[in-house]
């Protein structure tokens, strides 16, 4: 049997903050020894994100709370430490690592359940509400995918791996609108 252990200490030391921020897609601008932006939760201001990259923490003034790399990949993913550090060090667990998550989860990921289906941005692409609805894709008015339409990424097995955000400015040339 493969054992699932993993090394968070090791996982923190190889994964510098900064350089997972920029790879998670967070909007963040240098406010001298730190980095501030949107939290990717959707509370508080443009502001309210502050990373140190020295410290290799972050704090949300949204939320009032903070941590490490591997916590800030866990609220980013919507997902548990335990998941949020094996995405780090690019392991899979073998089993479902959060037996006792809240109905509805996958592999520790949450579905978005704010998006909007019937947005114009969506019926842009040409997706019909009730389709865009069945596929679980939908305007992110909040969150670290504001401003886009996300579409949920499934694995072969059809678990929630992730979403993209699609923007005007993303889309291929044949999508143009």
């Amino acid at each position: 049997m493969v054992s699932t252990f993993i090394d968070f200490d090791a996982v923190k030391a190889a994964n510098p903050i900064e350089t997972v921020a920029k790879r998670l897609g967070l909007d963040l601008k240098k406010a001298g020894a730190s980095l501030r932006g949107p939290c990717p939760s959707g509370e508080g201001g443009p502001r309210a994100l502050a990373i140190t990259p020295s410290k290799g923490l972050w704090y949300s003034f949204g939320l009032q709370k903070g941590g490490d790399v591997i916590e800030l990949v866990a609220l980013v993913n919507g997902c548990s430490t335990k998941d949020a550090a094996h995405f780090l060090s690019g392991t899979v667990p073998l089993e479902k690592a959060n037996r006792s998550s809240p109905e509805g989860t996958e592999r520790g990921f949450r579905p978005l359940d704010y998006l909007e289906p019937d947005h114009q941005a969506v019926l842009a692409l040409g997706i019909e509400p009730e389709d865009a609805s069945a596929l679980g894709i939908g305007y992110a008015p909040r969150g670290i995918l504001r401003g886009t339409v996300a579409v949920p990424i499934r694995t072969e097995d059809g678990a929630l791996a992730g979403y993209i955000g699609i923007t005007e400015a993303t889309l291929p040339p044949r999508w143009e609108i």
